[in-house]
C-alpha cells in the first residue's frame, strides 16, 4: 500500500495477474507448473483458462500496477497504465460511468460464491498473496473498459450480472 493512501496496490513480477475463487487456489502451480505459462498465453486485457478444477481469469496484455476499488455496491479491478500519482489514478476511477461507456471486451464468465484472490500468476496459489476480490454469485461477465482523460490512462474490469 502506498504511504498515505487507502487504496492496496499490487504488481507482479512481469506476467499477468490471475483471479482464482481461494477452494481452488491449491491448483494453481505458478511457475512451478504449466499455469505460469499458459497465463502469459492470454494477450487480452482479460482471459479465461479453463482447468479440471474450474475457471481461472487472467488479466492479460501488460503487468499493470492493479488496485481493487468500491465503488457503491461494487468492486472494480482498476490497473494504472500511466498517471502522474495514485491519487489521480484513483480520481479518474471513481468519476467513470461505465454507463456512458461502450466495454472494449467482454469476456463470459463463470464464477462461484464464495471469496476470490486476485495475485501474481508466477506463486503457486497455495503460498499466493494478493488482493481478496467479493465475485458477485450473479455475475455472467467481465466488462473491461480503457479510460484516458488527460495525463491519466486505467483498465477498469467490472462485472456484470445481465
Amino acid at each position: 500500500m502506498t504511504r498515505g493512501s487507502t487504496t492496496e496496490w499490487i504488481e507482479s513480477a512481469g506476467g499477468p495477474l490471475v483471479l482464482l475463487p481461494r477452494s481452488k487456489l491449491s491448483g494453481w502451480a505458478g511457475v512451478e507448473g504449466r499455469d505460469y505459462d499458459d497465463a502469459c498465453e492470454v494477450v487480452e486485457y482479460a482471459g479465461i483458462l479453463g482447468r479440471s478444477w474450474g475457471h481461472v481469469i487472467v488479466l492479460g496484455d501488460e503487468p499493470f500496477r492493479t488496485a481493487v476499488v468500491y465503488r457503491n455496491e461494487e468492486q472494480w479491478i482498476v490497473r494504472w497504465m500511466y498517471a502522474p500519482d495514485e491519487q489521480a489514478a484513483v480520481a479518474l476511477a471513481m468519476e467513470f460511468d461505465p454507463e456512458e461507456a461502450t466495454p472494449s471486451e467482454r469476456l463470459n464468465v463463470d464464477v462461484i460464491d464464495e471469496p476470490y484472490l486476485l495475485f501474481d500468476s508466477a506463486e503457486n496459489g497455495a503460498e499466493a498473496s494478493g488482493l481478496k476480490v467479493h465475485v458477485p454469485a450473479k455475475a455472467r461477465s467481465l466488462e473491461t473498459y480503457v479510460v484516458k482523460e488527460g495525463e491519466v490512462g486505467l483498465v477498469i474490469h467490472r462485472f456484470e450480472s445481465s
